[in-house]
């Protein structure tokens, strides 16, 4: 290796890749490339791909598609029964005082909005 001087430096690792060789043998040195690795957040994360892995069942996670709370009715399993029709008992609707808006709708005098 040459250094800012032009002089050749020791090459440590070789000489150390070379040191266990047996006579005859061909060795190809080359520096271990997990010494550099750095962990990836897949690995790391435990909600990941990875972290979940392990053949345990889970519910799944629909956070992603309907964030918030998720408030789901009705019937799921066919034949539906019909909707029931709201029962609304007009006697007991007590009549609208004169003068307010409702009187005056009813009796035609004011347009609804």
């Amino acid at each position: 290796m040459m250094a800012g001087g032009g002089r050749i430096t020791p090459d440590r690792s070789h000489r150390a890749c070379v040191r266990n060789t047996r006579a005859g043998e061909i060795v190809v040195c080359a520096p271990d490339e997990d010494q550099f690795r750095v962990e990836s957040t897949a690995d790391s994360d435990p909600t990941g791909k990875a972290g979940t892995n392990d053949g345990r069942l889970r519910a799944p996670d629909f956070e992603k598609h309907m964030p918030g709370v998720t408030v789901a009715k009705g019937c799921f399993i066919p034949p539906c029964p019909p909707a029931q029709p709201l029962i609304i008992d007009l006697s007991q609707i007590p009549e609208a005082p004169a003068g307010s808006d409702a009187d005056l709708v009813a009796k035609g005098e004011l347009r609804a909005h």
